[in-house]
C-alpha cells in the first residue's frame, strides 16, 4: 500500500494509482467493478443523445434531470477507477455501500445544474439568433479555461483525481458510516469539480446540452485523468482551447458552425 500511495503522489506516470490497484490482480477487479460503471455511463449517453440540445422550452425539472444524466455520462468514465477502488473496499465490508459514495460524487455535479440553467435561460435566444456577444462570451470562456489548465490549482486537483489514495487512507476508519461515505464521495467530487470547472463553463456557455461539445469535453476530461501523461495533455488542451477562444473572439460567426440549434424553437419564433 505504501508503494501505491507513493506512486499516487505523482501527477504523471504509466498508470494512475487507482488504475494500478485494479489491474494488479490481472484485471479481474477492473472487470468486476469498472465495467458496470462504464455500462451505466453508456446508458446515460444514450439518454443524453435522445434528449438533444437543451433550450428555453425545457422546464427547470426537465433541464436539471437532463443535466444530471449528462454529468453521469461525462464524469463516470473518468471516475470509474476510483469507484472500482472503493468497490474493492466495499466488497471486504470495510466501507459503506458503493451507491452511497457514487451518490455523494454525483451530488456535487448535480449542483452545477443551477448555474447551467441560469446561463442557458440567458443566452438561448441570443445564441439561436447568432448574436456576436454570445460567441465572444464562449471565446472568452475558452481563453479562461486555457489559462486555468496551466495553473497550480488545476495541477493539484488533477493530481488528486488521478491518484486519490491518500484521500481514502485519511478516511479509512470512518467510511463504514453512510454519512461519511457520502461526504467522501462529495469530497472527491469537489476535487474533480476543481479540476474541470473551467471546461464545464465552456459547455454551459454553448447552451448547456450540446451533445458534440459534451462528447469532446468528456474525452478531454477522461484523457487528463486516466492518460499516461496528464501534464502534457493539459498543456495541449490549453493550447487548443486558447486558440479556439481567440478565433471566436476575432470571428464570432465561426460559432454557428460549432453548435446545434433547436430548429423547432427557431420555427416557433417566426
Amino acid at each position: 500500500m505504501a508503494g501505491q500511495v507513493a506512486t499516487a503522489s505523482r501527477i504523471d506516470g504509466p498508470l494512475t494509482g487507482s488504475v494500478a490497484m485494479l489491474v494488479a490482480d490481472g484485471g479481474r477487479s477492473a472487470l468486476r467493478f469498472v465495467v458496470p460503471t462504464l455500462a451505466l455511463a453508456a446508458v446515460a449517453w444514450t439518454f443524453t443523445a435522445r434528449m438533444g440540445s437543451g433550450d428555453m422550452s425545457m422546464s427547470v425539472a426537465a433541464f436539471v434531470t437532463g443535466w444530471v444524466v449528462m454529468m453521469v455520462a461525462m464524469m463516470l468514465p473518468a471516475a470509474a477507477p476510483v469507484v472500482g477502488v472503493y468497490a474493492l473496499a466495499a466488497r471486504r465490508g470495510v466501507v459503506a455501500a458503493i451507491p452511497v459514495f457514487i451518490a455523494g460524487y454525483l451530488f456535487v455535479w448535480a449542483l452545477s445544474a443551477a448555474p447551467a440553467y441560469a446561463v442557458s435561460r440567458l443566452i438561448d435566444n441570443p445564441l439561436m439568433q447568432g448574436k456576436p456577444w454570445v460567441s465572444r462570451l464562449v471565446g472568452g470562456t475558452l481563453v479562461v479555461a486555457a489559462a486555468y489548465q496551466l495553473s497550480p490549482l488545476k495541477a493539484a486537483c488533477l493530481r488528486h483525481c488521478r491518484s486519490p489514495m491518500s484521500f481514502f487512507l485519511n478516511r479509512r476508519n470512518s467510511l463504514s458510516r453512510p454519512r461519511a461515505a457520502f461526504a467522501a464521495g462529495a469530497g472527491h467530487g469537489l476535487y474533480c469539480l476543481g479540476c474541470c470547472w473551467a471546461l464545464m463553463a465552456v459547455l454551459i456557455t454553448v447552451g448547456g446540452m450540446q451533445l458534440g461539445w459534451a462528447l469532446a469535453l468528456a474525452a478531454v476530461i477522461t484523457l487528463e485523468k486516466l492518460g499516461p501523461a496528464a501534464l502534457a495533455a493539459s498543456r495541449i488542451i490549453a493550447v487548443a482551447a486558447g486558440g479556439l477562444g481567440v478565433v471566436l473572439l476575432a470571428r464570432p460567426g465561426v460559432l454557428s458552425h460549432l453548435i446545434v440549434v433547436q430548429m423547432s424553437m427557431s420555427m416557433s419564433s417566426m
